[in-house]
């Protein structure tokens, strides 16, 4: 049996509380019992349809333990309460036990919502405690019961009675979960030197080259990795080098072997405008890019450095005899990895130091360098391996651009650090393509935007999807009727993923709901309709008003939204002062609005832009779009944006007017504006959020990875309506 760690014992209070675990086994429960003070100061309460598991149960009988038992669906709030008022008088903590739901893996919690809920607007008081479990790996590591190598209880400080308490219980686990997972052993390690043991004890997994179907084992991998790393030591001084490749071998053989060189690459979006990328060099300060020879002249249109300034990695390595490659296959196989890479590296690395550099989307105005340590995607990749399994010899797809955080994590650094296959292709425009690669290898996991999404999913039919269990779709929320749709007709889920770019790994991720477990009804849902699933686990989001970011609002309450964690970047890249007005000690604001719902899911109402106060009403852009496109009968299935609203200021007042770009109208007739107006009230919505002007455009402004560009919205809108822009 694994001896817990406790922390917070100092947080107990003199007075008898309600204790609420989020999970117990005997050793937890134990240590729980001691920590109150001991059996006579303890009872508990348990649910008779969710009984903790035998162990627990039997060791509760023979020991004689106070307790009761309940009915969730039978026993009234108010008589519940009553029962836990009668324990405290007696002067005893009474203590939530729980068994083991239907839930989806690494829940933060085995206590379904409405358990936790008899409290709310009671006059109880709760002591929240974190009960951790985790295994000494980097994959899966975060589990929900034994066996597992570490117990971690933290204490957390008692929370006064409200109307919200249940809300603020499941905040507190949270923040412990998310400083629990930041001290994890797996994570005072580098990048490399994962990558290196992970690729030594996975020589025969593989990157297959969607293009020609070519395989690159990774024993072969590192090999070139190596060679490439040693050139790189010799050629390179600055601490950061761009890379300029599209997903496959040669992007993976760059990036590694900046790393082992001890160099932070930057994946350059190639898709970006003269502008954009000149901004990024002068943020990053690089002056030297890798890429491929054949890749310059097929992406033409982009803004290409001199050559002077480019290392070709595909002449490189065509240089390479065969002495050489000899020479370094040997090293590997005699472990002889680190005295190669040691003295590639100026001076040793540490869990902290930067390890890439990525560019946020530019949703708020320009771009925003958020530098990754390597702490940071080293979580990443545990806290996602434990929320989405996948075993070794599974195979991944890979064709979301590595300058995007969702397609780095999926397609470089989960299957480098699991041994997992991978599948790449350079290219998200040829859907028919995709489509074939996934059925052909049965990928398990892929990741792709709205808009690609509906492309393949129109390109293929079902049975190319049938392996495929975590698809995921990032950059945009989901088309209500793009899941739909996949649902239907090709019996797929879409995976939803929230994934702002200052954490290495997604906020949130919709899943399948997991079915009942044996023996009880009650399941914890990973997925609704209108959310983004459950917080990834180590991830800690707090709400806050929308005018007075210091004050917190309950979780459960429409406000911005702040995250912490280890995957949560500190600071942009070079501490920009009108970025960093967003962070405030460990929790960052992601400019987006949103709440947590009764069971713990995140709902996204839209990014704080994208609201305005017309009169008394706060209107979110995004649903009034969405009500837009339903009056109007205008598609959303495909992802092509149609109709875009904006606020701008009253240019006949004071407050804020909505403006309708538009690409469904194409003549205007002072109808349009009344046909819209009265089709919103038909459908019951409030008329604050029927436009005021609607502005005819050919096509609505987006941003590379498909969101709405609505910084050029605005000013278009300005500039159209005679408005001057601050």
């Amino acid at each position: 049996m694994i001896e817990p760690t406790i922390e917070g014992l100092g947080n107990v209070p003199s007075s008898p509380t309600l204790v609420i675990p989020n999970r117990v086994d005997l050793s937890a429960l134990r240590a729980i019992e001691t920590a109150l003070g001991g059996r006579d100061r303890v009872s508990w309460m348990v649910e008779n349809n969710l009984r903790p598991d035998p162990e627990v149960m039997m060791y509760l009988s023979q020991s004689r333990s106070a307790g009761f038992l309940y009915a969730i669906d039978r026993t009234g709030t108010e008589e519940l309460v009553k029962m836990v008022r009668d324990r405290q008088v007696q002067g005893r903590h009474v203590v939530l036990l729980c068994g083991r739901p239907g839930q989806q893996p690494a829940a933060p919690t085995d206590i379904p919502g409405k358990m936790l809920s008899f409290a709310d607007g009671s006059k109880l008081s709760a002591l929240p405690i974190y009960v951790g479990m985790y295994r000494q790996e980097l994959s899966g590591s975060i589990v929900t019961s034994a066996p597992y190598d570490r117990l971690c209880i933290h204490i957390m400080p008692e929370l006064k009675p409200g109307p919200s308490l249940s809300a603020r219980v499941r905040g507190a686990w949270m923040e412990a979960a998310a400083e629990q997972i930041n001290d994890h052993p797996v994570l005072q390690n580098t990048l490399p030197q994962a990558i290196l043991q992970s690729l030594t004890q996975h020589p025969d997994a593989m990157i297959i080259d969607g293009v020609d179907d070519s395989q690159l084992p990774y024993r072969k991998l590192l090999v070139y990795a190596l060679i490439m790393a040693e050139k790189l030591h010799k050629r390179v001084t600055n601490r950061r080098l761009g890379i300029i490749l599209p997903p496959g071998k040669l992007a993976t053989i760059a990036n590694l072997a900046c790393m082992l060189a001890g160099i932070s690459p930057v994946n350059i979006n190639y898709n970006d405008t003269p502008e954009d990328f000149r901004y990024q060099v002068e943020q990053t300060g690089v002056d030297r890019y890798i890429t491929e020879a054949r890749f310059t002249h097929k992406q033409q249109q982009f803004s290409w450095p001199a050559p002077r300034d480019l290392i070709y990695i595909d002449r490189e390595l065509a240089d390479v005899s065969t002495v050489a490659l000899k020479i370094r296959e040997l090293a590997i196989r005699l472990g002889k990895t680190d005295l190669i890479t040691g003295r590639l590296q100026n001076r040793p690395q540490q869990p902290d130091d930067e390890a890439l550099v990525l560019f946020s989307s530019a949703t708020s105005g320009i771009a925003k360098g958020t530098p990754y340590s390597h702490r940071m995607l080293l979580s990443a990749v545990m806290q996602l391996s434990s929320r989405m399994p996948l075993n070794q010899g599974q195979r991944t797809l890979a064709a979301m651009p590595l300058y995007q955080p969702v397609g780095l994590l999926t397609g470089l650094l989960l299957p480098l650090l699991h041994g997992l296959d991978v599948v790449t292709y350079p290219d998200t425009g040829t859907p028919r393509r995709l489509c074939e690669l996934a059925h052909n290898y049965g990928t398990v996991l892929t990741a792709f935007s709205p808009a690609q999404t509906n492309t393949i999913l129109q390109a293929g039919k079902p049975e190319h999807f049938s392996t495929l269990r975590y698809f995921l779709v990032a950059g945009e929320r989901i088309p209500t009727e793009l899941s739909q749709r996949a649902t239907t007709d090709y019996k797929l889920t879409l995976h939803e993923c929230y994934a702002p770019a200052e954490s290495a790994l997604p906020v949130s991720i919709s899943a399948s709901n997991p079915a009942a477990a044996p023996g009880t009804p009650h399941i914890i849902p990973a997925a609704q309709s209108g959310t983004a699933g459950a917080p990834m686990p180590g991830i800690a989001v707090r709400i806050s008003d929308l005018n007075r970011p210091e004050q917190s609002l309950p979780p459960t309450s429409p406000g911005l939204i702040w995250i912490a964690g280890s995957t949560v970047i500190p600071s942009y890249l070079k501490n920009r002062p009108d970025a960093t007005t967003c962070m405030r000690g460990k929790w960052l604001c992601t400019g987006d609005v949103g709440r947590l719902n009764a069971d713990g899911l995140l709902v996204i109402s839209g990014r704080k832009a994208r609201f305005s106060k017309i009169d008394d009403d706060l209107v979110p852009h995004e649903a009034a779009e969405e009500a837009l496109c339903r009056v109007l009968n205008v598609p959303t299935a495909d992802g092509v944006r149609r109709l875009a609203i904006v606020g701008v200021p009253n240019p006949r007042g004071i407050g804020e007017i909505l403006v309708l770009l538009s690409t469904v109208h194409t003549h205007l007739v002072p109808q349009d504006l009344i046909t819209v107006r009265y089709g919103l009230l038909n459908a019951r919505y409030p008329a604050s959020w029927a436009p005021s002007r609607i502005i005819p455009i050919k096509s609505i402004p987006v941003l590379p990875n498909g969101k709405l560009d609505y910084p050029l919205c605005y000013r278009g809108t300005c500039q159209q309506l005679g408005i001057p822009v601050e």
